[in-house]
């Protein structure tokens, strides 16, 4: 049995493959010749040790790859989910508004401190019907019920036709149960009208997904050409005073409203007991201490990815140590075993030229310049962020050196100090006008693709990329395996030959011994 097909991209051990078959031999010889010939094999063997040991180192390599592109793309995807404003750029909102659970507010890049007032009078609401009285539906002669329903969204209409029986024996209950199915079966889609009866009170409720006076709906009666039911949803309306206690009106199909560079979300009116609308007060402002965690967090990721990969391709091999083949290890204990191999698992990325060229590229980037940036916060060290030195971290981690400068970037020149890391650069040729993250990003999809074309993709879990660089080297070494293997069959059969030969020449020099003694003896 070969140790894989060459069509194949997965193999077996070649060890659960290649077995030496225990033959009867000796018997006239009194030769133990299965130990002969497994001593002469283990010479054969060499070679065929030699590959095996190539294709585990191999192996081990590419699961290095595999764990280092894991570590970058875990990084990539955090870097990608930091440079966008919502999640670097933090704000912190006070006042009765908030407080109160009148609204929420999450400010943006481009949102305006200071305080405001809110006025809300009405949320925008869905289109709601609630038909109290089912037995008022028509039945044709074959007690088929048949209504149109006509939803509108905008300038859009969608009509829907339903057709269900209300046998003679069915309850009220029973067919609103049945309506209800059945009106949501028909805009199953997009859910965009959903109805529901509840047994308790008799009554069929129907409602619009969506919010907003340009949403509505009719249910009529087709067998009597009546209207059961018809809604149309509100808009939303709000009163907001600027910081310059300026007063704007809003109107809106949602509510959710952005304004001043804010999202804000309406939760309740401010209506008081007498039914009056009421102004509340908010403030917003930029959260120092939770965008200085987000660079902290940074940081850290920062510092964990460089030391992982610092780490591989500085961590020297020991040659003295190289896979075990199966022979070795029926021999040894299982942590000696265990042992052994992580020894001989070190350094199989050492001085690699990707990885090493991915952390030099990600040493300049942090450093090289953010062009179009004011000249005192165009590099991250302007930010109070500075390399730890040789002797502290060999790796390059990086560390906020001067925190009080941090907070001065954050709170006197937000603007530049969020270019810094996010800035989208309108060069696709060079990283100049980048940002630091976005310049993260890029690297990372490159490096990624680089270590993919050598050790394969991530999807190949349990066995190799063929269109890789190691791939293709496994794919030969298996080849060479296989035909070692049959080579070896060959020269063990041909041993076990030889042995039967000479096994069957000592018999006959035997029957030949004893048949001269018997006649020499009979004289």
């Amino acid at each position: 049995m070969n140790v894989n097909s060459t069509s194949s991209t997965s193999y077996t051990n070649p060890y659960d493959a290649y077995k030496y078959y225990t033959r009867i031999g000796g018997l006239a010889s009194g030769l133990d010749t299965d130990s002969i010939i497994q001593g002469l094999m283990s010479v054969e063997k060499q070679r065929y040790n030699k590959l095996y040991q190539q294709k585990q180192l191999l192996e081990w390599q590419r699961q290095d790859y595999m764990d280092i592109a894991s570590a970058i793309s875990s990084f990539k995807d955090y870097v990608f989910s930091l440079k966008l404003s919502s999640n670097f750029t933090k704000y912190k909102t006070t006042g009765e508004a908030v407080d109160g659970g009148y609204v929420s507010v999450t400010g943006t890049a481009n949102a305006l401190e200071g305080n405001y007032q809110i006025k809300v009078e009405q949320l925008a609401t869905q289109a709601n019907a609630v038909v109290s009285d089912l037995s008022s539906i028509t039945k044709d002669s074959e007690n088929k019920v048949n209504l149109k329903i006509d939803l509108t969204i905008g300038s859009s209409t969608v009509s829907k036709n339903i057709t269900l029986v209300w046998n003679p024996t069915d309850s009220v209950d029973t067919f609103g149960a049945n309506l209800a199915k059945e009106i949501n079966s028909a805009f199953s889609s997009d859910k965009s009208l959903r109805a529901y009866y509840d047994a308790t009170i008799h009554k069929l409720i129907i409602s619009s997904q969506k919010t907003g006076s340009n949403v509505s709906f009719s249910v009529k009666d087709l067998n009597n050409n009546s209207q059961i039911a018809n809604a149309t949803g509100t808009d939303a309306i709000v009163y907001i005073k600027d910081i310059f206690n300026n007063e704007s009106f809003i109107s809106s199909p949602t509510n959710t409203i952005n304004v001043y560079g804010m999202s804000i979300t309406l939760n309740k009116t401010t209506v008081d007991g007498s039914n009056v609308a009421q102004y509340k007060s908010f403030s917003i402002s930029k959260d120092v201490d939770a965008i200085v965690n987000n660079i902290k967090e940074f940081i850290n990721k920062y510092n964990d990815l460089v030391s992982k990969i610092y780490s591989k391709i500085t961590e020297k091999r020991n040659r003295d140590y190289l896979p075990l083949t199966e022979e070795q290890k029926s021999q040894m204990k299982d942590t000696d075993i265990q042992k052994w191999e992580e020894a001989a698992k070190k350094g199989l990325l050492y001085g690699d030229s990707i990885l090493s060229s991915y952390l030099s590229n990600m040493r300049n980037y942090l450093y090289k310049q953010v062009t179009g940036l004011p000249s005192n916060l165009d590099t991250i060290s302007e930010a109070g962020i500075e390399t730890y030195s040789y002797f502290d971290s060999k790796e390059g981690k990086i560390y906020i050196k001067d925190e009080s400068k941090l907070r001065d970037a954050i709170a006197n020149n937000f603007d530049a100090f969020v270019k810094l890391f996010t800035n989208s650069g309108s060069d696709t040729t060079s990283v100049d006008d980048d940002g630091i993250l976005q310049r993260f990003y890029n690297l990372a999809n490159d490096t990624l693709k680089k270590i993919y074309d050598k050790a394969g993709k991530p999807y190949f879990t349990s066995s190799y990329d063929p269109n890789s660089s190691i791939g293709k080297q496994l794919r030969s070494i298996i080849d060479q395996m296989n035909a070692e293997q049959d080579r070896l069959k060959r020269v063990e059969d041909r041993y076990y030959k030889q042995f039967s030969q000479l096994e069957s020449l000592m018999a006959q020099m035997s029957t030949q011994s004893s048949w001269l003694s018997q006649q020499f003896s009979s004289k």
